[in-house]
């Protein structure tokens, strides 16, 4: 019975993939100016910095109408009083497979990347990582089959 010839491990780390710059929000940013650089952007996911090191995320669609709801007022209301603070994140020296798996058991479209002494280095986009993780094992697999 023939025996299939394992591919190589998938080892490109998500530093490699890290295709989006975006400016880093500060606690004390409005929910305003929040959304509107998220609308700016085009995302629904900015990473809160505070001396460069993750501490949350903004991570609703449209922050501004989410205070609105609860009868705050995005312009007065920081970021810091409604982001997320349960972060999910990886290193940058993580490998993409780990990364997009971690995304997909948790349901996230992106992901910050940060060193180890938790400084942003970036955010990965799971539709854009998806693509080039299918891309490296289709690169890396081997259709032939070897007879024992």
């Amino acid at each position: 019975m023939p025996n299939k010839i394992p591919a190589k491990p998938l080892r490109e780390k998500i530093e490699d993939a890290i295709a989006e710059e975006h400016d880093l929000l500060q606690p004390g940013d409005s929910v305003q100016t929040v959304s509107d650089k998220m609308v700016a952007l085009d995302t629904n996911v900015l990473p809160v910095s505070e001396g460069g090191r993750l501490v949350g995320l903004a991570d609703v669609p449209n922050p501004g109408l989410e205070a609105s709801s609860y009868g705050h007022d995005p312009k007065t209301t920081r970021i810091s009083e409604t982001m997320n603070r349960d972060i999910v994140f990886c290193y940058e020296d993580d490998d993409c497979a780990g990364a997009l798996r971690k995304m997909e058991e948790r349901k996230l479209s992106h992901l910050p990347v940060v060193d180890r002494e938790m400084r942003i280095v970036g955010l990965v986009a799971r539709d854009d990582l998806s693509t080039r993780v299918r891309k490296a094992i289709t690169d890396h697999t081997l259709v032939g089959t070897v007879g024992v």
